[in-house]
């Protein structure tokens, strides 16, 4: 068996800024990291931790962001177990391209896999595509889609789990979504997400995991559960509670056992 915690988009930043609507409670987004990481090495005791993306709230600064990202990433340094994270829009949105942001976390790439147990995991990237400003970051680069596929070619009958910062699944409540700024919620998902799920169809996957969209649900699509997961600090009810949500995951031979929980402040 298997376990894994997953959580993401933490958005912290080191000012509190004066939203109009405080939909991102970002002023708890340094104790709840510190939070989720006590409970992953005192409770939890997970095999490994996976983190969806979002370290910080973007700035008009790449240094404000640098300094954000480092001062998260070196709490992650605490986990007492393998750790695997994704790259999220924040991370990137003031970067020409995601090697500024490898390099904090000292990561060779951005879409990488990882053998655990009999099981294939892997890690869906994105950098900056400088042809489409409205929704840049959510772009797999040629290098990784090249990456990609011979990696999914080369471990097709291995059981393998996805994760995604940005949706993939098409969701038919979307235009619910508070973040959702369009009439067809692009800006929430992965652009390249069709050529994506046509190499997903020809291989084994158990389970998809997303996050980005700030808020937990399942979809099935093309018989693959996708699994999205809200965010660390969102004010989902409007009370002023941050969601605190994350993932619990066993995968015990080909089921798999996904629990929500949520930390309080």
């Amino acid at each position: 068996m298997l376990k894994l915690c997953i959580f993401g988009d933490i958005h912290y930043i080191d000012t509190t800024p004066n939203w109009p609507v405080k939909r991102k409670l970002v002023e708890y987004a340094d104790v709840l990291t510190e939070k989720m990481i006590s409970k992953i090495n005192k409770e939890i005791k997970p095999d490994i931790v996976i983190f969806m993306g979002d370290f910080i709230q973007a700035t008009n600064n790449i240094e404000t962001d640098k300094k954000n990202i480092l001062h998260i990433w070196n709490k992650f340094k605490q986990i007492n177990c393998p750790y695997y994270v994704l790259l999220g829009n924040h991370e990137l949105k003031n970067v020409k391209n995601n090697k500024e942001i490898l390099n904090i976390i000292d990561y060779k790439q951005a879409t990488y896999s990882i053998d655990a147990d009999e099981y294939h995991l892997v890690f869906i990237g994105t950098d900056i595509n400088p042809n489409d400003q409205s929704c840049s970051t959510q772009y797999i680069s040629p290098i990784d889609w090249k990456w990609l596929k011979k990696d999914l070619e080369n471990n097709k009958d291995k059981k393998t789990i996805v994760f995604s910062h940005f949706g993939i699944a098409e969701d038919k409540e979307i235009l619910q979504n508070f973040w959702c700024n369009t009439h067809d919620g692009e800006n929430l998902m992965l652009r390249n997400r069709n050529e994506l799920k046509k190499l997903l169809k020809k291989i084994n996957v158990l389970a998809v995991f997303c996050a980005h969209l700030h808020w937990t649900k399942t979809i099935k699509e093309d018989g693959i559960d996708y699994y999205m997961i809200g965010s660390l600090t969102e004010n989902v009810n409007n009370d002023g509670i941050p969601d605190g949500v994350y993932f619990t995951v066993e995968l015990n031979n080909n089921r798999i056992s996904v629990i929500e929980n949520h930390i309080s402040l």
